[in-house]
């Protein structure tokens, strides 16, 4: 009877763990859905298929959105796109907006995987904070220091300045389902 209630008491420790199941490697603290078409954007088509490259997204006002290429002093070069008038009101953005490519590693079938990231850092969990990304994967927070390896499902790469190593209560990047059906992406966790 002992082992049973024990057994009881964890499986309702494990059912009211907050929002966010361990088992989940996708995020649904934020709302996200986002859908685009690939070919409108050179930025986009230059990091699908390839291997370490990835972008950034965000909403940049007046129904439009920026997508924007990192270099190697960590700055952006991005272009403007003007979305839809559905798209523009419908589209919800995470915290800060999505880093989008493909993880130069391969996944267990042989393949490279594409992957979305909330673009503002999880640990500082503010908007504001958003991550500046290197063209080696790495994605950076200005605020915090923390490093995220983009190849690697967004852990942790390096705690930063601002960190305590005792502290255990760092997370790694949102990160959000995303298909490719050929012409478009769609980025949702609902």
């Amino acid at each position: 009877m002992k082992k049973i209630l024990c057994l009881l008491s964890l499986l309702l420790c494990l059912i009211s763990c907050g929002d966010e199941l361990v088992t989940s490697r996708y995020s649904n603290k934020y709302r996200v859905r986002f859908y685009f078409e690939v070919n409108g954007s050179t930025e986009l088509i230059n990091i699908i298929g390839n291997p370490g490259q990835f972008v950034t997204i965000r909403p940049w006002g007046g129904g439009k959105v920026m997508i924007a290429l990192p270099n190697s002093k960590g700055s952006e070069n991005g272009t403007e796109y003007s979305l839809s008038k559905v798209g523009s009101q419908d589209f919800e953005y995470g915290l800060g907006g999505f880093i989008v490519g493909t993880k130069n590693t391969l996944n267990m079938d042989g393949n490279y995987e594409l992957a979305a990231y909330d673009l503002s850092c999880p640990n500082c969990d503010r908007m504001a904070y958003r991550l500046v990304i290197s063209d080696n994967g790495i994605a950076t927070c200005e605020k915090c220091k923390m490093q995220y390896d983009l190849n690697n499902f967004g852990w942790i790469y390096s705690k930063g300045t601002d960190s305590d190593d005792t502290d255990t209560e760092k997370r790694g990047l949102y990160e959000y389902r995303i298909t490719f059906n050929g012409t478009a992406i769609n980025i949702q966790n609902h």
